[in-house]
């Protein structure tokens, strides 16, 4: 599960992958602060536990390949935090009064992962004709308010042959967009997984053209991809004693977890952080 999340913001720049750069119809205005979003990410899906359910926010430069995502939904959490500057990516955590990043590269990434905000080459104003270039079928399921913004659901149901030769049987079938009247994106759901396990990346986008500030974090504070597992590991020894003041990172690199008379063990490849509800 920690290459799941490092992939929806840190997959490889999709350099070639049939994009047509025209943007959709809308105003001068929206599309030039399409440029930049804030963005609310999350998982979702009915076999996650709640004890593992959390939002992150961010926001995202599209326009120069660089965003960040902090982890949580509390002020009490210790910082965690996931950073990308053009094809480098960095997962950071808060150990202490000092900060530790690891330097990460995504090698698994899904074809469907294109259409997620993050360093995938997607930009607001063409998500809807991308989709559309990608699928064997569009449809319109409905209008839907989103965040006060009045959208069109439409669910896109993508064509592996078109997604190039590198695509394979992890295409997901559809894709759902929420796509505001200018023509961008306000909500967009990309699953992983089938039947019981299945879940859902799914990213809101608003406040288009805020200022994004964002760089890559300082070489003093990056280290080595086994020293900062040791650092997190040493971080979330006793965090399922209290939940609500652990490091959300305690989700992926592993604790141990009480409910009730359960225990249960997290591991990278198991459960992972969402929440629901608009």
């Amino acid at each position: 599960m920690r290459r799941l999340l490092l992939g929806l913001f840190l997959a490889p720049l999709a350099a070639g992958c049939g994009s047509d750069p025209a943007s959709l119809q809308g105003s001068d205005d929206a599309l030039k602060n399409a440029s930049t979003s804030r963005v609310e990410w999350k998982l979702e899906g009915g076999a996650v536990p709640y004890w593992a359910r959390f939002r992150s926010t961010g926001s995202i430069d599209y326009a120069n390949d660089r965003g960040v995502l902090v982890l949580g939904d509390s002020d009490s959490q210790p910082d965690a935090r996931i950073v990308f500057v053009g094809r480098d990516g960095y997962m950071g955590a808060k150990v202490g009064d000092r900060m530790y990043w690891e330097r990460q590269t995504s090698e698994d990434t899904r074809e469907a992962d294109r259409f997620l905000p993050g360093s995938s080459a997607m930009t607001p104003d063409r998500l809807l004709k991308d989709l559309i270039k990608a699928s064997k079928k569009v449809e319109k399921v409905g209008s839907e308010e989103i965040r006060g913004v009045t959208t069109t659901h439409y669910r896109a149901h993508l064509d592996r042959a078109k997604l190039g030769s590198d695509a394979n049987d992890n295409v997901p079938e559809a894709v759902d967009a929420w796509i505001d009247q200018q023509g961008l994106p306000r909500r967009i759901r990309v699953p992983y997984g089938d039947g019981n396990d299945a879940i859902a990346a799914v990213v809101d986008l608003f406040d288009f053209g805020a200022p994004v500030d964002v760089n890559a974090p300082p070489a003093s504070e990056i280290v080595s991809e086994k020293k900062f597992e040791k650092l997190m590991e040493q971080e979330c020894a006793n965090a399922g004693k209290d939940l609500e003041h652990a490091n959300p990172l305690c989700l992926i690199f592993g604790t141990t977890l009480e409910s009730g008379s359960d225990s249960t063990r997290i591991t990278p490849s198991e459960t992972v952080p969402t929440t629901e509800g608009k």
